[in-house]
């Protein structure tokens, strides 16, 4: 995933999709987005709209941190990021 992220970083990619494909509805994702001043919107959707978050990480490694522990389902893999829904 690191990879792929430096992609995103050095602009050879406009994001990056995670999807988990454990969810039949095809709606449960990770995104990340870099922003001109080198930081990351980090989203994700829990299956319905309503479920659907971002949060900001501070560079590339912070962005990945994120993602990873979002697609491996670790514990905490969130902390110390303040997120808010989407609507």
């Amino acid at each position: 995933m690191f990879l792929l992220l430096s992609d995103v970083e050095a602009g050879r990619a406009e994001f990056l999709i995670v999807e988990r494909t454990s969810e039949p509805s095809g709606q449960t994702y990770a995104q990340g987005l870099r922003l001109g001043d080198g930081r990351y919107v980090v989203e994700r959707r829990d299956g319905a709209p309503d479920r659907h978050y971002k949060t900001v990480a501070l560079d590339m490694r912070d962005a990945h941190v994120l993602l990873t522990g979002w697609a491996f389902e670790l514990a905490g893999w969130d902390r110390g990021h303040a997120c808010s829904r989407l609507d």
